[in-house]
């Protein structure tokens, strides 16, 4: 006791420190230290202290009642942040966050050109006694108010401002324009309530149909992990299309709001096209309101836009790009799932075949990192390009249709199952979900029939008709795993290349000199074209297989009568330096027949293992590997050139020193530039390609031609090179070209032309010969003579 009294004086005068301490610090806080007044004298505010503040408000003048924005700031969320919330006509919605954050910046960072003397303060004079904009904020216990007035005399567009209780201020019209936000525009933008990873489902009425969506239970990010909900036309359960869903999911991320409108104002311009679509998103929280939103009607002022009404949780009005529709509005039968494996290539983990009902046949197959490793039959190490070829084959089958799930499995060749196939692949991590988890797909394979096989997705229970020759990929053999590599053959050792396809052979070979002479067809002016040769040889010498398929052709493949055969001769190899088996050959040979995918089913030989063959190999072989520079001349060869159009009269272009000229022009200005396009046209008239020989066709509308173009040559041109390479002109030293009808080959637009000596039909690109139509237009509107 005694004790207890001698320390009461101590510790009553240490309580009596520490409240003096913490009434001083409450105090000071809200003071501004020297050295922060220093740093801070050219900026509007004498202090700043970003973590202190809690409370903005912006007001803005406008001509009916003034317009103000509350902004506070929340409580720490999850992510550590503490988030803004404003209040706009007694509705709170979650504020911008880059907006908020860049105007607190340019309030931090706001310095004054000028102070104004106390003595030329006049309020009203300077617009401040009716701010045009109010700024104020909670800063601790500080409170600071800023004001934006008139108009100063300089610099130019500048304002006056007020920061109260440190006098008036002249700022720059940039600041004032930073500051000048609406208080719409502190308002969040983002319109969807909910995040794609807190739905349960989400439905879609309106144009397009009903379709309705859940959440699937096995594993997958994002659009991987929806089915048709119960109920839905398409079969309940059953997989949608990922790449589909994540277009919608894509779109409702992005969906922002370009304008807030009243509700009134959306109900009106809603009414004009009523709402196409009406979206309800299902959250997975029992205690959330489903979300409901309309898009349609024409926003006002906004041609591009559409209303966006949103009815819950929260009421919400504002005008949406109208793109946000197209995904939306999708037929449901966009959305069905028609892939077989629904991981991607680069989630897979593992894929196991077993053929017959006890596993009579199997194959294992994982992935080691980047690396494949077979398992079973054998276990050994496989090339990373033929595991993939492999993997990539079983992703890329596709089903013609879904069949009804109540169809019969015996009728259809899956009870029981002639082969049953399971992936197993890993999805990334989800925020929030955790570990990823592994998703399993199981397949059974049922019996062909009638050209095709029913395959039935246990992940779904759907079942699907895909084609026999596509089911081939579901059925990997060892032969799947072969090296890509079909040939492996320098270029140069192709001496001679044999193209057949019906009703035509090609037949080429290599001169002394490298160059290529074509052998056959025969037939007037027709020579190789030497850079489209050796693309084929270079194609058919390192030829790789996109994928290996059967150890045999079959039936199914479109080889016993194949589409195109390329056969190479060889010249001899002084030592191997191949691929084993072609290193010492004397020929090679590729057949290709039935389509698959954007390649062909394929095989080097009688017999010989089927694979795909690259798109490259057809486009190669495929086209006429006739010369393409029949057409172009050189403009200090030629002397005249006649354009006579359809139903049009002759224009002549006549070569001068200064360049090519239209004699008596009226307009000479546009003669002089339709002469030199003339010109340049001509030295620039490069085929796409060959697309026919002998005489044209009707459809080519050559017979008569829209365009007739008459060269004739100032000297008579170099004798053709050695091996039938160039193209022989007819004798007197002119030639004709005959340009015909439009069309499309090869992925350009081009016109059927033709020309005297050369016994073919070929495509150039319009835009090489639109300045020849075009001169042959303006130039006989300059120079109403007739051809000399």
């Amino acid at each position: 006791m005694r004790s207890l009294r001698r320390h009461a004086t101590t510790l009553i005068l240490v309580a009596l420190a520490a409240a003096a301490a913490v009434v001083l610090l409450v105090l000071d806080r809200g003071s501004v230290s020297t050295d922060e007044a220093e740093r801070r004298r050219k900026n509007l505010f004498e202090a700043w202290r970003p973590d202190e503040i809690t409370e903005l408000t912006v007001t803005m003048a406008s001509p009916g009642a003034p317009q103000t924005a509350r902004l506070t700031r929340g409580e720490v969320n999850d992510a550590g942040q503490r988030p803004w919330n404003v209040e706009i006509d007694g509705q709170r919605y979650p504020a911008d966050e880059p907006t908020v954050d860049q105007l607190l910046g340019t309030l931090e960072f706001a310095t004054a050109e000028r102070r104004v003397s106390a003595d030329a303060v006049d309020a009203a004079a300077l617009g401040l006694a009716s701010p045009r904009l109010t700024i104020a904020l909670a800063m601790g216990p500080r409170r600071e108010r800023l004001l934006l007035g008139g108009g100063a005399p300089t610099p130019p567009g500048a304002v006056y401002a007020e920061v109260a209780g440190r006098g008036v201020f002249v700022i720059t019209k940039q600041l004032a324009a930073a500051l000048d936000v609406p208080p719409d525009r502190l308002r969040s933008r983002s319109f969807v309530p909910y995040l794609a990873s807190e739905l349960a489902g989400l439905t879609l009425d309106g144009d397009g149909g009903p379709r309705r969506f859940s959440r699937a239970p096995w594993a997958g990010g994002r659009g991987a992990g929806f089915r048709f909900a119960e109920g839905s036309p398409e079969g309940s359960g059953v997989r949608v299309n990922a790449e589909a869903m994540d277009r919608v999911l894509s779109t409702l991320g992005r969906l922002q709001a370009d304008g807030f409108l009243s509700d009134e104002a959306a109900q009106q311009a809603a009414a004009s096209g009523g709402p196409r679509v009406t979206l309800t998103l299902l959250p997975s929280d029992p205690s959330a309101k489903p979300g409901v939103i309309e898009l349609g009607g024409a926003c006002p002022d906004r041609p591009d836009h559409v209303v966006a009404l949103r009815r819950e949780p929260t009421r919400a009005a504002a005008c949406v790009h109208e793109s946000a529709l197209d995904p939306l509005t999708e037929d449901a039968s966009r959305f069905v799932d028609l892939a077989l494996v629904g991981a991607p290539l680069d989630e897979v983990a593992e894929v196991k075949l077993a053929v017959g009902e006890r596993g009579e046949r199997s194959l294992e197959l994982a992935r080691a990192g980047s690396e494949w490793h077979l398992r079973s039959p054998e276990d050994r190490p496989v090339p990373t390009e033929t595991g993939r070829a492999l993997v990539q084959a079983i992703l890329d089958v596709r089903a013609t249709r879904l069949l009804p799930t109540a169809s019969d499995p015996r009728a259809l060749g899956l009870d029981p199952p002639r082969a049953t196939l399971r992936v197993l692949s890993t999805p990334p991590e989800s925020p929030g979900e955790g570990e990823p988890q592994e998703r399993i797909e199981t397949l059974e394979i049922g019996a062909e029939q009638a050209g095709v096989v029913h395959v039935r997705r246990l992940e779904d229970g759907a079942v699907a008709e895909i084609p026999a020759a596509a089911a081939g990929a579901l059925l990997p053999s060892e032969v799947s795993l072969r090296s890509m590599q079909v040939f492996d053959l320098p270029p140069d050792r192709i001496s001679a290349l044999r193209i057949e396809r019906p009703g035509l052979v090609q037949r080429l070979r290599r001169t002394g000199d490298g160059a290529w002479r074509l052998v056959e067809p025969s037939g007037e002016g027709l020579a190789a074209d030497a850079a489209l040769a050796e693309e084929l040889a270079e194609l058919l010498g390192g030829l790789k297989a996109e994928r290996w398929v059967a150890p045999d052709p079959g039936q199914s493949y479109g080889l016993a009568a194949p589409r195109l055969v390329v056969e190479a001769e060889l010249s001899p190899a002084p030592e191997p330096d191949g691929a084993a088996g072609s290193a010492g050959a004397r020929s090679a040979r590729v057949e290709l027949g039935a389509r698959a995918g954007a390649g062909s089913f394929a095989r080097a030989g009688q017999g010989a293992a089927v694979f795909v063959a690259p798109p490259a190999l057809e486009a190669a072989a495929g086209r006429l590997l006739l010369r393409r520079d029949v057409f172009a001349v050189a403009p200090e060869d030629v002397a005249r050139v006649t354009l006579t159009p359809a139903n049009g009269k002759p224009v002549v272009f006549e070569a001068s020193p200064g360049g090519f000229t239209v004699a008596g022009a009226a307009d000479q200005a546009s003669a002089t530039a339709a002469a030199a396009g003339v010109r340049d046209a001509l030295a620039d008239l490069r085929a796409e390609g060959a697309v026919a020989l002998g005489k044209p066709e009707q459809h080519h509308g050559l017979t008569p031609p829209r365009l007739r173009i008459a060269v004739d040559l100032a000297r008579p041109p170099a004798a053709p090179a050695a091996g039938g390479a160039g193209a022989p002109r007819p004798p007197g030293g002119s030639f004709t070209i005959a340009i015909g009808a439009g069309d499309a080959f090869r992925g350009t637009n081009v016109v059927y032309a033709r020309r005297d000596g050369v016994n073919a039909v070929y495509a150039i690109a319009q835009s090489r010969v639109r300045p020849l139509l075009d001169a042959a237009g303006v130039a006989a509107a300059a120079a109403p003579a007739g051809p000399r």
